[in-house]
């Protein structure tokens, strides 16, 4: 048999600064949720309110097919802007058109109203959906994420060389 050895007891000072950690996130949290701070505006109203423009847009439409593959359309354009296989590398754009379109399902609307993804005069990305108003700023999911919807979009004259 062996002998089980004590262990130390936490020390009181980390224990009440873990305490206060806690109690300070909840206030924080309650402030905001009550009102008494204000929320961060998301980054599309801040660009907004900033004057940022748009500097490249474009509505598109993604669509299953039965194969498995994502279908990409602009709406009224002739042909398919791009075709996503099934397990292709190209996985974020079938996530985040996934993720989007639960609350479609959820609010009894089709997958063929159009999103817009919209490249900003700072650089970043963003994807709205029109038919909810849900926004999802693409650069917070990294370079190569950013790159698959980026690739969407037409190239702005000061890119294309």
């Amino acid at each position: 048999m062996s002998r089980r050895h004590p262990e130390p007891p936490v020390p009181k000072r980390a224990l009440m600064a873990i305490g206060a950690l806690v109690l300070a996130t909840f206030a924080l949290t309650g402030s905001v949720a009550l009102g008494l701070l204000d929320r961060p505006k998301p980054a599309s109203v801040q660009r907004v309110e900033q004057g940022i423009p748009v500097v490249a847009a474009r509505r598109l439409v993604f669509l299953d097919r039965p194969d498995g593959a994502l279908v990409i359309a602009e709406p009224g354009a002739p042909g398919v802007v791009q075709v996503i296989a099934p397990g292709t590398h190209q996985g974020f754009v079938r996530g985040v058109i996934r993720s989007m379109a639960r609350e479609r399902r959820l609010r009894e609307l089709g997958p063929e109203l159009p999103y817009r993804l919209m490249l900003w005069g700072d650089g970043r990305l963003s994807l709205l959906d029109e038919a909810t108003g849900r926004v999802v700023e693409l650069d917070s999911f990294g370079r190569d994420n950013r790159a698959a919807f980026r690739a969407l979009l037409p190239m702005p004259p000061e890119e294309s060389s």
